[in-house]
């Protein structure tokens, strides 16, 4: 998701006058739970009315911002990376217009506690678009050392990011010849999806291309299905890294090869259990040019499992 996203974040962020990165928290002493204050902030809309608050001061360029969110490793509760199109915020009114959010049944602050929660600026000087789209997607592609709270594994979905209305532009600049993925709305939690790892071996494809925009070496993994075997066969395929590992990378130039391969480690033929859409795994995949191959990181679209269960393979040219 990281990497896709600030592909596209770029060049939003070159048509700002101004970058500025602020962090706002919140008092862990206003909710009993990190939950109830990440969805007190999204169902208020408390970053939206924010910025038209610094909008009104005049401390804007425009009325567009990009934020991400990341959890506290002590409390667990949220806080939230937003990059502004401005010049200068001061940080006494940027406190106070955060401040404004504190809820009614909370009463007066007391002592040094902030209103609502603290405000920092968390980041140097941005000295390019692609330097603040780096640094605001490196949230979304971390993996927390601490892992991710309970109550984020308990939810079905989580905003990880989100942007002011219009920020990509209008319906006629969006569209793209590109077919929309149709998404499914799961009824499984994170925790439940992550529960059903080990109970088979997934098939991906491996391809790396080089960003035109970023100039990174990205890694693509395209998913091909799943094989009907118990994870177990993994111990029995050769790793040549760490063989403690649950995931093995197989260089092949067919899938029927990577099939035979995982068929001779079961000793018996396998089955899709699960499958792309035929069109899509050929037995012969296409490439353009070639390939250079080495193991891939495997992220989830917003957890990281535990433990990898998947094999990977990559196609190269002779």
């Amino acid at each position: 998701m990281g990497h896709n996203l600030r592909a596209r974040l770029i060049p939003e962020l070159e048509k700002f006058q101004g970058l500025i990165m602020v962090t706002l928290t919140i008092d862990p002493e206003l909710f009993p739970t990190g939950k109830k204050a990440y969805r007190y902030v999204m169902k208020n809309r408390c970053i939206s009315l924010l910025k038209q608050q610094l909008e009104r001061w005049g401390y804007l360029n425009s009325g567009r911002y990009f934020y991400v969110v990341e959890w506290q490793k002590e409390t667990e509760f949220p806080h939230f990376h937003i990059l502004f199109d401005s010049n200068y915020i001061p940080w006494d009114r940027l406190l106070e217009a955060w401040s404004k959010h504190r809820p009614e049944d909370a009463g007066l602050a007391v002592g040094n506690r902030p209103a609502f929660g603290t405000v920092l600026f968390s980041a140097p000087k941005f000295a390019s678009a692609v330097h603040a789209a780096r640094y605001a997607t490196k949230y979304l592609v971390k993996i927390p050392e601490q892992g991710f709270p309970e109550w984020v594994l308990g939810m079905r979905k989580i905003r990880r990011y989100g942007t002011s209305r219009g920020f990509w532009g209008t319906k006629s600049e969006r569209r793209s010849d590109k077919p929309k993925r149709k998404r499914v709305d799961t009824k499984t939690t994170y925790k439940e999806r992550i529960a059903h790892c080990g109970n088979g071996v997934d098939v991906f494809e491996v391809t790396e291309s080089a960003s035109t925009k970023t100039g990174e070496i990205r890694q693509v993994r395209r998913w091909v299905g799943e094989l009907d075997i118990d994870a177990s066969v993994l111990d029995r395929i050769y790793d040549p890294g760490n063989p403690e590992r649950r995931r093995r990378s197989l260089l092949a130039k067919a899938l029927s090869q990577v099939v035979k391969i995982v068929s001779c480690a079961a000793g018996k033929p396998l089955q899709w259990k699960r499958r792309r859409g035929q069109a899509q795994t050929a037995n012969t995949f296409p490439i353009d040019g070639p390939v250079a191959w080495r193991t891939a990181v495997w992220h989830d679209l917003r957890l990281h499992p535990p433990e990898q269960l998947t094999i990977e393979w990559s196609s190269e040219d002779d």
